[in-house]
């Protein structure tokens, strides 16, 4: 048994201090009444959220009254709420995490973070629609990062539920057949990662689905900002979807993938040889363009047809007399001018692709599918709220990491998990962060661009960086 050898001290330097031999040498371990955190990096996301001065103005705006005496400040609901989504958080209970940082609450002008069940009770007394009115109203300082003319890709997504929530039908659920769920509608104006357009809908929906009224509502929220284009996937290219667009003059074009649907298959089929442009060559793709009208249209609509030869099967595998072609195939509808060309067409279509890459960041990186009550106006503006944090995001890694989008899981780690020590003397605050090497050089000049906006601009988003990379 090892024993303590006369003349070695358990506590040699005071009550509380220790000092320990590790494989590196005798480490000091002492205790320091400095305020300590894990986010360093919150400091600089404090100054641009305050120069923007949404979530002063959501607290202001918030369309309930408290009445207790007692209430938390709805500012501090807010931030509550945000920060957590924003640093991870993928459940109401991971508010827990922050209660315990002491500098949250000093660099955020916060009396405290407050609960769980005090978020969920603000959310849960707010109407879902008057919530998403008084979201979407403090959100538009953010659009004025958004080009004039707007290309926004629609799509809807799965989220499955186990409990007993509010709008959790049973409907299309691939991961979990016959499982409840919620099926939100998303809109994202491409080459951006943003996305203002937001529609709660029970999982017993189709993407189709109140599209209409998301569409108004994005139209409205957006301002001066106009939709020049509508992009979406194989549940959109409905009939009553492309009339709304040919209703009336003015409004957006459409482009939509078709579904390989037998009549689609058959008039694919029945394009003449001589119509398809582009070389046969395994993996070119060819196009041809024409006119089709499906049971249910009220008209024929241009499409646009495409085939990319994958190989040749040789006629004793495919047990017929000739050789045959083995194509991949895509049809789109469009209403889109004839200046622009098949090949065009189908270009702007596959550009949709990097939409994708946003819906599986919100699912797997934000806690788009975790913050879920029992209520749907608390999990509806949850969502909204979640985000507005989302976007703000995009936005403010761009002056870190200019011309690129940087994902949610690297940039944490990169410009938020970063210890620092809050010092305060008098009425100066200093948080001092240890950084150093390639990386410390890129968090300065990022640093410095967000700082040269904040001195310069009024708080409207207008970036000094591209948002297309």
């Amino acid at each position: 048994m090892n024993t303590i050898s006369k003349g070695e001290e358990v506590h040699p330097m005071g009550e509380g201090d220790f000092s320990f031999p590790t494989a590196g040498g005798r480490v000091r371990l002492s205790v320091t009444d400095d305020a300590l955190t894990p986010f360093g990096g919150l400091v600089p996301w404090a100054a641009y959220t305050k120069h923007l001065g949404i979530v002063e103005e959501l607290a202001a705006g918030c369309p309930v009254t408290r009445t207790s005496p007692n209430a938390a400040p709805v500012y501090d609901v807010i931030q509550s709420f945000m920060l957590t989504a924003l640093t991870d958080g993928r459940r109401f209970s991971h508010i827990e995490r922050l209660r315990e940082d002491p500098t949250i609450p000093e660099l955020f002008g916060m009396e405290a973070v407050v609960s769980d069940d005090t978020v969920r009770r603000l959310f849960e007394s707010i109407d879902p629609v008057v919530g998403a009115e008084w979201v979407a109203r403090h959100a538009k300082p953010m659009w004025g990062a958004l080009p004039e003319q707007i290309i926004m890709d629609w799509d809807s997504t799965v989220q499955t539920k186990y409990g007993h929530q509010e709008g959790a039908e049973v409907g299309y659920n691939p991961s979990k057949p016959g499982r409840r769920s919620f099926h939100p509608l998303l809109g994202v104006v491409a080459r951006t990662r943003l996305c203002p357009a937001y529609r709660f809908r029970a999982g017993d929906t189709v993407t189709a689905t109140q599209w209409q009224e998301a569409m108004e509502d994005a139209q409205r929220w957006l301002g001066d900002r106009q939709v020049w284009l509508n992009r979406g996937d194989l549940g959109l290219g409905q009939d009553p979807v492309m009339t709304w667009h040919e209703a009336v003059a003015g409004r957006p074009r459409f482009l939509f993938k078709l579904k390989l649907t037998s009549k689609v298959r058959k008039a694919l089929h029945q394009v003449p040889a001589v119509d398809w442009q582009g070389p046969t060559t395994v993996g070119a793709w060819q196009v041809a363009e024409g006119k089709l009208q499906l049971t249910g249209w009220r008209n024929s609509r241009r499409v646009v047809f495409a085939r990319c030869l994958q190989g040749v099967v040789p006629s004793e595998k495919s047990g017929e007399f000739w050789d045959r072609n083995k194509h991949e195939f895509a049809v789109y509808v469009t209403n889109l001018p004839l200046e622009f060309n098949a090949w065009q067409i189908q270009q702007l279509y596959r550009d949709r692709a990097d939409t994708e890459n946003v819906f599986d960041e919100l699912k797997n990186q934000w806690g788009f599918s975790g913050f879920c009550a029992k209520a749907r106006a608390t999990t509806e503006l949850a969502a909204r709220l979640l985000l507005m944090v989302y976007n703000l995001w995009v936005l403010f890694v761009r002056f870190i990491v200019p011309h690129k989008h940087t994902e949610a899981k690297r940039g944490r780690r990169w410009f938020l998990l970063i210890a620092g020590r809050l010092v305060q003397s008098g009425r100066q605050k200093e948080l001092q962060i240890s950084i150093r090497g390639g990386w410390a050089e890129q968090l300065r000049d990022g640093y410095m661009r967000l700082h040269e906006w904040i001195r310069t601009t009024a708080p409207q988003l207008k970036p000094v960086v591209p948002l297309h990379a």
